[in-house]
């Protein structure tokens, strides 16, 4: 069960706060604004106001989770605003379009989006803009698991926040790297700053942000297993998001309390909770953060032994994770089927779906692998930015000193050619040490590749080879019963033989206690019901189905008769068969003549035949 994740600030244009895979909004869209919206849009000229509402609802459709809607609005106020020259729409439409794709699991797209947005906005100077597209690039490496990459473009944002007295994002950044401290296990400098992001939240009144810093103390104390006092601040939280009426965050809540309670072995209480962030969700349309919660349910249940509940609430969870294109959460509902299905014995769809969670799991890896190559792209895009600023700035430089002394321009001329030299030198240093990078870098991500599929192939492997330990033993087991049953009946045949001959005798005292002692062994051994229902057990799991599936073919069979067929399964016998059943080869020969008559057969052959395509 993957629950409790820890609060992440995602960041926009608008430079509101986000929470990864529940968005953070002090309301959801209604249905009505967006109409609204749409109905504006369609009186708006292709200008500047029109790129904006075309972001404004690729907004409000990416907090519904309707993420095809939502890009689709980002694409749109992007290229109008490329066409218009209106270069903070460009970057605020990139910046949009990457925050989709994060919240599709697509890591690759998401970072390429974020660095192209980011350099439109730092070559425009637009350091808002610039300040969240850093912190977005480092909430994408922190979901790659990259803490030291996140750390890095988290402390570039504060430092640009600052700059501006950005008071908003100062506090988000600093939550955002208490979170990563915190992920590396490093509690004391994550509570330094998470607590100030705290007071700095608390000192400006937003309580929807003084909820999300609550409930990240609440996750350091679950870190350290300390689940009474997560439990305290989680409940703090929900009480600060009931304030200003934050049902999305209150849903998401209610499913990381429910976390902490399947870590404490409580699974009713787990049940409670996960039931009414659900309700939430579904009542404010928040799918996204439905199927995380039913994903969970399912988990529970399993853990429950409920499989018929379990199975339910996986398929809405898989049908609305599809829905949404949240590859983490599809990845996390087939992890879970597949120990479903092994807990019940499907070990088959068992596989399939175990397979289904690998190539998830592998498709979102492999975006960590080129997550690399992105970072080093855009860090020679930066260095080429900043060597045409500051070509430009000596060259104006150069004009200015040439028109105040004349006699100075051959100088002027000359030191400008010696700096472009250098810069050009190390511009080449620099380019020959990054591809050497890059080539030790891929080396070292084939070896690791190479490394895990050997490890997935071994484990394969091993799982096949158990399996098929475990189907040999159930037959083994099969075999061993109902060798166990004909001994057993034999035993009874014997009885009843010696019986029959005290019987016969003069009764002497001693004889007649024998034969009292014979008889009452007899009434006790007889074939019971737990002796077949046991005898059932194992052939189920030798035979998967097939009880099912003859039922089916074959609705009209009495239990003698469904006896019979599964012990002519085993190719037993007539006099074998009888001494399993308690009864005279002729009674089984009677049985097997009117079942093939029922079906309209006339040889044994053709039973065994019908057995076979069962």
């Amino acid at each position: 069960m993957k629950r409790f994740t820890p609060v992440i600030f995602l960041f926009t244009i608008s430079l509101v706060a986000y929470r990864v895979f529940a968005q953070q909004n002090k309301t959801l869209p209604a249905t009505h604004t967006i109409d609204s919206l749409k109905n504006i849009l369609k009186t708006q000229n292709d200008d500047t106001n029109k790129v904006n509402t075309l972001n404004h609802l690729c907004h409000d459709y990416e907090v519904l989770g309707s993420y095809d809607s939502s890009l689709s609005y980002a694409e749109k106020a992007e290229v109008l605003a490329e066409k218009n020259g209106f270069k903070r729409g460009v970057a605020k439409g990139l910046r949009n379009i990457g925050v989709i794709y994060f919240r599709q699991s697509n890591y690759q797209k998401a970072l390429k989006y974020a660095f192209e947005s980011f350099t439109i906005d730092q070559g425009i100077e637009n350091k808002k803009g610039a300040a969240a597209d850093l912190g977005n690039i480092g909430i994408v490496y922190y979901t790659l698991g990259n803490y030291s990459k996140a750390l890095e473009y988290d402390f570039q944002m504060l430092q640009i926040a600052q700059e501006i007295d950005d008071t908003t994002n100062i506090a988000s950044v600093f939550c955002n790297i208490g979170v990563i401290y915190g992920e590396q296990g490093n509690y004391p400098k994550s509570s330094e700053y998470i607590f100030k992001s705290l007071r700095m939240q608390i000192k400006r009144g937003d309580k929807d942000l003084v909820a999300l810093d609550l409930s990240n103390i609440g996750y350091g104390y679950m870190g350290e297993g300390n689940y009474s006092e997560a439990l305290k601040y989680d409940f703090e939280a929900i009480t600060q998001a009931k304030e200003v009426g934050d049902k999305d965050l209150i849903a998401t809540l209610f499913g990381d309390i429910g976390t902490i309670y399947y870590r404490k072995g409580d699974y009713t209480q787990v049940l409670e909770y996960e039931f009414k962030g659900a309700a939430i969700a579904r009542e404010i349309g928040d799918i996204d953060e439905v199927a995380a919660l039913y994903s969970n349910t399912g988990a529970v249940y399993t853990q429950l032994k409920n499989y018929k509940q379990a199975k339910t609430f996986l398929d809405s969870a898989l049908a609305f994770s599809k829905k949404t294109g949240n590859k983490k959460h599809i990845e996390n509902t087939y992890s879970i089927f597949a120990k479903l299905d092994s807990a019940t014995g499907d070990y088959k769809t068992a596989y399939s779906d175990y397979k289904k969670y690998m190539e998830y799991r592998d498709s979102i890896f492999n975006q960590g692998t080129t997550q690399m190559e992105i970072s080093y792209e855009f860090e020679r895009r930066e260095d080429s930015i900043k060597a045409e600023y500051k070509q430009e700035n000596i060259i104006k430089a150069a004009e200015i000193k040439r028109k105040k002394i004349l006699s100075e321009g051959a100088i002027l001329l000359l030191t400008l050619t010696i700096l472009l030299a250098i810069l050009l030198i190390n511009r080449q240093q620099i380019k020959r040490r990054k591809d050497k990078i890059i080539s030790e870098n891929e080396k070292s991500m084939l070896i690791l590749e190479n490394q895990r599929m050997e490890a997935d192939k071994q484990h394969a492997e091993a799982e096949n080879k158990r399996m098929t330990e475990e189907l040999l033993n159930a037959k083994k087991s099969l075999e061993d019963h109902t060798k166990n049953m004909v001994e057993k009946n034999e035993l009874l045949e014997q009885f009843k033989t010696e019986i029959e001959k005290l019987n016969n005798k003069y009764r002497e005292p001693e004889e007649k206690v024998k034969v009292e002692q014979l008889e009452y062994l007899n009434k006790t051994t007889i074939l019971t019901k737990d002796d077949w229902g046991k005898f059932k057990t194992l052939f189920e799991q030798v035979y998967t189905g097939f009880l099912t599936r003859l039922n089916e073919k074959l609705p009209d069979l009495t239990q003698a008769e469904i006896r019979l067929v599964c012990l002519t399964k085993l190719e037993l016998g007539t006099k074998q068969i009888s001494s399993i059943l308690g009864v005279s080869p002729e009674t089984v020969k009677k049985t097997r003549h009117r079942l093939r008559k029922k079906l309209g057969l006339s040889g044994e052959k053709y039973i065994k035949d019908i057995i076979k395509s069962v």
